[in-house]
Parts: structure tokens; sequence; C-alpha cells
């Protein structure tokens, strides 16, 4: 252990080049975007996309060989005045390029050129890192997305160090995400570069994305940049969908599970004209089967039905116009609670008849309806590939109702958000900036009825319209091999709570060629919505309590600092990259979430004193072998809330402390282009403060701290062809479950009377895995396009 801590450490701060560390020129190779363009994107509709695996050598030197890497950048040692830098890729011509003393060049090669035959065996990292852009960005490729089921993008970072995914109670398998410590509402999700799940559906949201439908996910740790809105506090998530672009022609994914899940993905592409394709993606799925593995009287996973469709159409014109137009809709139904409630075989439509009618036992009925419209539209200007214009919509219309028990909901959400920007250089290609103007539109209406007794029924309504205009400006310089800027500032004045400045910076220092060090911080605001942001707090007999009439709702506004160094080296002649950062949260006002007052109270209220949210994490990726690759991870975190009347301060359902290792095995290719893969993901999950139940009965209390566990998933894929594969796993193989997870349940040892359990009941106070082990199986199926020689 200590050998390979020196390593590393080794690697960090002494690598081979240090005598010429800044003796390199720096480049990045691109082709021509004829037909793949971003429209619409922060920087305007770009004419060049990243070429990956180019080869760049010197003219007179074999032994300069380089290639780019996943992102374009290539890196080589600098020669004489006047050599010849040569830059080859099958497929696209050959490129001389004469050396003038530059730091820095971008070099395009024009496709057309392919060899009569030639075979080029890659291995691209599933996860990829940048050490020339100033972002702290982690890319996820389809290759990281399928070692795991990742059935929606709330289970597509299990295999992931920087984000968790948590049950939010124990009945309705909702799942929720957490990123520098904090809930997953603090990021700012993104679909396409365009508002993602927020508002109403910031929680359930994460399951209208199925994972077949991912191409990538970039995960930017810190506040994001100023073009991208004022939501952004601990960072960004934008996950790029498939699109008439980057689909295949026809893909289909099946799968099934040991808790009676199926479902059915489908992805295709269709060429229309010479300037329009499309692409429709279709997901469904269903589950009908009754589980309660631990004997408690409820169900281990809810009943549900869904459905999500989506159309995407993309215009490529001739004078520099594209534009990308997507249509969505999503129907949702799950039933869950105790198993009287839903007896076996029941008609599915009579179990969501259940929603405005009870059958005495608890359950939980829930339906979302959503309609979701996007438009992007770019222009490039002919004589000025580096200005362009571009704007942004996006329309969603969302209804959810839902009944716990005997307490109802009722949300209808509107929102729109518009974006023009503007994209241009000062000077040269160095100096650049966005400039443009938002609006935002948001408009809620919630009406909520509980139940206190069984004679006392409180109804409340919350409606409430935001308008949100904006104007920001973000400038970009990188001038210098070492140094790389980005500095941004927005002005949001809203209608409720007044202007609002959200300043941005992110800047890149390159220690060495390999080392990259970077800082960013920023400040971001958002209105929070309690009542679906705390959705599990609904499965329970919690009465909740509004602290903040006297003062209104305020918005949650906080400030994000952090640093990272990434170093990229050799171990036993093979890539490695280790990563360590540290970022802290710190909140102007937030709203404190209390369960700590009362057992049986939910209390709201605006912060009075200090919130803060510390993390630091170091992660090691290793090309371990040819067929091998290892990551380790390890992370700490430090989260706490002033609470009122001496609560606890630490925040719960916080791990402090939390382990993570993965390796992955893929054999050769044979003839057929078939490969066996093999992954598994170990992790640790440190202790966690839960809310206390101290004043409980025994029966009905817990432990202030859940203990620690463990978690181990694998999955073994066999592809046939590139167009067929077929995958086994496991999830949670060493079979941990959470003992007695739902207060107030019957387990068997001491019969609950109907007024304990109208009084105790709670199944919000979940920290770990429920079902227990589960196997799934699934297949792969798909048309690929033709190849270019074929």
């Amino acid at each position: 252990m200590k050998r390979f801590i020196i390593i590393c450490l080794l690697g960090l701060l002494l690598p081979e080049e240090h005598q010429a560390q800044f003796n390199v020129l720096k480049g990045k190779v691109l082709t021509e975007e004829s037909h793949d363009h971003a429209a619409g994107s922060p920087r305007g509709e770009p004419t060049y996309i990243a070429l990956p695996g180019a080869y760049v050598r010197w003219s007179h030197d074999e032994a300069s060989t380089t290639v780019s890497d996943g992102f374009g950048f290539f890196k080589i040692s600098k020669a004489e005045l006047g050599d010849t830098l040569v830059v080859s890729m099958m497929g696209f011509e050959t490129v001389g390029w004469v050396y003038n003393g530059e730091s820095y060049v971008d070099i395009p090669l024009k496709a057309g050129v392919e060899l009569a035959s030639a075979e080029v065996v890659e291995k691209k990292a599933a996860t990829q890192l940048s050490l020339l852009s100033p972002l702290d960005v982690q890319s996820l490729n389809r290759k990281e997305l399928v070692k795991a089921a990742c059935c929606n993008l709330s289970e597509a970072f299990e295999t992931n160090a920087s984000v968790d995914a948590s049950f939010t109670d124990a009945v309705t398998g909702t799942r929720q995400i957490r990123m520098l410590g904090l809930d997953g509402k603090y990021s700012q999700i993104q679909v396409d570069n365009l508002p993602g799940p927020r508002g109403l559906s910031v929680v359930k949201g994460l399951m209208f994305i199925p994972g077949d439908w991912v191409n990538e996910i970039h995960i930017s740790k810190g506040a994001g940049t100023a073009t991208q809105g004022y939501e952004s506090i601990t960072g960004q998530i934008n996950v790029a969908l498939k699109n008439p672009e980057t689909a295949d022609p026809f893909h289909a994914n099946l799968y099934a599970n040991g808790a009676g899940r199926l479902e059915f993905n489908s992805i295709s592409s269709h060429v229309v004209s010479r300037r329009w394709k499309t692409a429709v993606l279709l997901h469904g799925l269903t589950n009908q089967q009754q589980n309660d593995r631990n004997s408690d009287g409820f169900l281990d996973t809810p009943m549900q039905r869904n459905v999500v469709v989506r159309n995407e159409w993309k215009f490529t014109g001739d004078r520099g116009i594209r534009g990308e137009y997507a249509l969505t809709a999503v129907q949702m139904e799950s039933a869950a609670g105790q198993t009287t409630a839903i007896d076996e075989g029941t008609a599915w439509s009579d179990v969501m008849g259940l929603m405005n009618s009870s059958t005495g036992a608890w359950s939980a009925i829930t339906t979302v309806d959503r309609v979701e419209a996007t438009a992007k539209t770019g222009y490039v200007f002919p004589d000025a590939e580096w200005r362009s214009i571009g704007t942004q919509w996006s329309f969603y219309d969302h209804r959810q109702t839902q009944r716990f028990g005997n307490n109802h909901y009722d949300g209808h959400e509107r929102f729109f958000r518009g974006n023009v920007l503007y994209a241009d250089i000062i000077g040269n290609t160095n100096h650049n900036f966005t400039a443009g103007l938002s609006y935002v539109y948001n408009a809620f209406d919630e009406q909520l009825q509980f139940q206190v007794n069984d004679s006392i029924n409180v109804q409340y309504g919350v409606e409430r319209e935001e308008q949100v205009p904006g104007i920001f400006a973000e400038y970009t310089w990188s001038g210098n091999e070492r140094w790389s800027v980005i500095g941004g500032v927005r002005y949001d004045q809203h209608n409720l709570f007044g202007g609002m400045l959200s300043p941005r910076l992110h800047a890149r220092w390159s220690v060495t060629e390999n080392v990259s060090w970077k800082i960013a911080a920023g400040r971001g605001f958002r209105t929070p919505n309690p009542f679906m942001e705390q959705l599990g707090t609904w499965a329970s007999q919690r009465q909740w309590y509004w602290g903040y009439d006297s003062q209104g709702l305020q918005p949650e506004i906080a400030t994000n600092i952090g640093t990272n160094l990434t170093s990229k080296f050799r171990l036993n002649y093979r890539e490695a990259t280790l990563t360590l950062d540290a970022y802290s949260t710190r909140f102007e006002n937030k709203l404190v979430v209390d369960l700590d007052q009362a057992a049986n109270a939910i209390h709201l209220y605006n912060l009075s004193g200090s919130s803060f949210a510390n993390t630091a994490q170091a992660e090691f990726n290793w090309d371990m072998h040819r067929r091998w690759d290892v990551r380790l991870a390890y992370r700490w975190v430090n989260a706490h809330t002033d609470r009122i009347l001496g609560n606890p301060t630490e925040d719960p359902f916080v791990s402090k402390h939390r382990g993570f290792s993965q390796i992955s095995y893929a054999s050769q290719l044979d003839e057929r282009e078939g490969q066996w893969r093999a992954d598994a993901t170990f992790q640790w999950i440190g202790a966690q403060r839960l809310p206390t139940t101290a004043v409980n009965p025994e029966p009905f209390s817990r432990p202030d701290y859940a203990p620690d566990f463990y978690q181990l998933n694998a999955q073994l894929t066999r592809q046939f062809t590139p167009e067929f594969s077929v995958y086994l796993g496991v999830e949670n193989a060493l079979n941990y479950k959470q003992d007695r997870p739902i207060i107030g349940a019957d387990y068997g040892d001491n019969p609950v009377a109907q007024q304990d359990f109208n009084q105790y009941f709670d199944a919000s106070l979940v920290y770990g895995p429920i079902f227990g082990r589960m196997f799934y199986a699934g297949l792969r199926w798909g048309i690929l396009p033709p190849k270019k020689n074929e």
C-alpha cells in the first residue's frame, strides 16, 4: 500500500518530462461539422467538432508520434522553426502544418480519403477528463453507462464515485441523487443543455429519462457557467440524449429483473431529406408483481406502469442555419403500500381507482402527466465562423397527483425559458465572449389535504407565479498554454425576490504538461418547492408545519468554491490518472427541513444560522492491462445546518465517509467482433445520522445513527456481434438489507395496533437497500449505420 501511494505521488509531482515541462506545442484536431450541429448551444453554432484518435507527429521524427485524446486535444514536444507537423487519420486528408513558434494551434482535417484495407484497435476510456479545460468535468460515455442496468437517470450513477443515489423512502421505490454532500436539487440537471428535472419534478423527474436513451453524461463540479442559468450551486449534470445524428438506425433494449420489472426501450433515426433528420425514442415499463421479502406487510417495490415518448428533429441549412426541435410526453402511474390494500391479480384500472378511495389499509398512489417541447436554432456567420447567434426555447406542462394514506396532493406546474445568445471574439480567437438575454416564467398551483385525525382534515393551497428576466455575459481567455480562464456574471430580476447577482469563475493552470490545477467559484440561487423535494416524508404520518409565514418563502442562496488537481501519468507502462478535489458550499439562506423537532412532524423554516457542506475526494483510474481497468475512490463529507431548539446540526442521510472501487474486464474481439465484458463495483457506505425518534416507545424508535454497510454490484455481458448482445447482472450481491425500515410495520413479533400505526408510521427513514439481492437480465439489438467503405 505504501508503495502504491508513493508511486501515485511521484506521478503527481515528478513526471518524466519535468525538465522540459513547458517545451511543448498544444493543440486540437478538428473536422468540419457538416451535419451534426449543436444548434443554439451557449457559444452559438460551431463549424468544427473535435476529432479524437488522430495521429500527430513531426515530419522528420516518427518517434514523436502522439494521438489526440477523447476531446481532440494533443501535446507534442516543440521542434525547430519551419518544421512541418503532420496530422493524419484514416478517412481524412493528411495535413502538413509549418511550425512558426506558436504555443497552441487548431488543425482541421477534411473528410474524404478512404483506405483500401485497414484495422484500427482503439481503447477509449469510459470516463474522460481534460487537462486543458478550465471546467472540472467528468464525461461518461456509453461504455461507462452499459456497465450497469441503468434503467433511468436515477440509476445511471451506480458506477460513478462523484454522485450518490439513494431511495427517498421504503415504499415508492423513488431514487434521489446527491452531489458534494447536498441533495440533487442543488445541482442543475440539464438535457441537451436545456432545463431538465426541476421544480415539481426535481426528484421524480430522474425517472423520465430512460438510461438507454442517454448518449453521454457530463458531470461538472462547482457552480456552472453563467450562460446556463442561475440555479447551479453544487454543479451541473448535462445529459446528452441520442439524437438523429448520434443514434443508430435502430436500437432496442429489453430488460427484466427479479422484482417483476419489465422494460422496453427503442431508438430509431431516419433521414427525411437532405436538410431534415429525425429520431424516435420509446420507453415502456410495467411491474405488476407483488414483493414482500421482509414480511412486514408492505410492498418492497411499487407496482407501476410508465410510458415515455420523444421525437426530435434536426435541420441543417445551407447558409449556416441549424436547428434542433423536440417533443416529449410522459405518463407514469404507480401504486405502493400495504399488501392488503391491493389484492394480487387486481386489474390495473382498479388499482389506480384507489387514488380517490381507500381500502382501509395504507397505500400510496401516484400519477404524472407531462408534455415538454424544446427548440434550439443557431446561425453561424459565413465569413466569420467564430461569430454566431442562437436561441433556446423550453416549455413544459407538468401535472402530478398523489395520495399517501389519507393525505392528498394535486400539483400543476407550467414552465417556459427563453435564451438569446451572441458569441464572438475580441481581436483573435484567444479572447472569446458570449452574451445574452434570458427570460423564465414558472407558475405553480399546489393543492394539499392533510388528515390530522379521524375528524379533522386541513386543506392548503400554494399558488406562485415567477417571472425572471435576466442578462448575462461570459469571457473565455485561452491565449497561454499554462493558463485558461472562463469568467462570467449574470443578473436576474425576480418578480418576487428582487435582483440577484450570480458571478462565476473557472480557471486552469498547467503545473506541468501532465498536471492540471483548476479552481472554481460561483454564486447561485433557486426557489424551493418543499412538498415535492421532500417526497419521501409523504410516506409517514408526519404533519407539516410552516415556520416562514411572517417572512414568506425565500430563495435558497449559496456560494460554492472549490479546487481540483488532476495528474495523468504512467504506472507500470500503463495510462493512469489521479484526481484530488475539494469543494465547499455555504448558504446565505436555505429552507431548513427539520425532522428532529418531533418524530411525527416536518418543520420548515428559513435558515437563521449557518449551513455548509465541505467535501474532499480522491479518485484513481488505471488502465492496469489492455483487458483490465481499475478505479478506486474515497470521499469525505462534512455537512451541517443550524436548527432551532438546539437540535442536531449534522445533516441527516449523509455518509461522512464513502469508499468506491470498480474493476472492468473486456476480452479480445473475435472475428465477428464478439466480446465478453465483466464489471464489478464495490462500495463502502459509512455511518449516517438519522432523524431522532428517541421520544417514541421502543418498538417505534430507531438508533440515531445508521450503521455502515457494503454493496456489491456485478454484470456480465456477452456481445455476439456489434449489433447484438445479452447481459446478466446482480445488484446488492451481498444481500444487505436495512433492518426494520418502516416504523409501525408489523414484523410478526408484536402485531401493531391501528392506533399506534396512525401515530408512529414512518417509512421515510431509509439509508440502505430494502429489497435485498436482485438479479436482472436483458438484451440489446440494433441496426448499425453502414461503414464508409461499404
